[in-house]
């Protein structure tokens, strides 16, 4: 777990990780574009925290092939707009995203206080606040 430790600089050193399952960077100032070939060696159920730091560009289309990614935090980065692509969230049970970096994502945060009633349990575990940039999905 790397989560709130100012690290920095790109996570290349990550791809040859393939039997990864969980990653947990959370809040830190990583940038760049993520590894295509993370969580590739895996079959586990995979959860992902990426959210508050500075990526770019899209998600990995690795992953939009995993149908074991069961958590993908990834709001508050500097994705390219649409960078999630539909089967991420098809085969996500919990995604949150940028909205501009989500098309296919389905519920947002936009009521007149800008709060949903999903955000309210996961910004309490997650520690994120409110705002129309937030993007909740939920699949069955």
């Amino acid at each position: 777990m790397l989560e709130s430790n100012r690290f920095n600089g790109t996570v290349d050193v990550l791809e040859s990780m393939k039997n990864l399952t969980v990653l947990l960077i959370r809040s830190n100032s990583f940038i760049g574009a993520l590894p295509d070939g993370l969580f590739s060696g895996t079959s586990d159920n995979i959860v992902v925290d990426i959210g508050d730091n500075k990526f770019t560009e899209e998600l990995p289309t690795s992953f939009a092939d995993m149908s074991n990614l069961v958590s993908l935090i990834g709001a508050k980065n500097s994705f390219v707009d649409s960078a999630t692509m539909k089967d991420v969230c098809d085969n996500t049970t919990l995604l949150v995203m940028d909205c501009d970096a989500c098309e296919c994502c389905e519920v947002c945060c936009d009521g007149d206080d800008g709060v949903c009633e999903f955000q309210l349990d996961v910004r309490m575990v997650l520690r994120y606040d409110c705002g129309v940039w937030f993007q909740f999905c939920l699949q069955d």
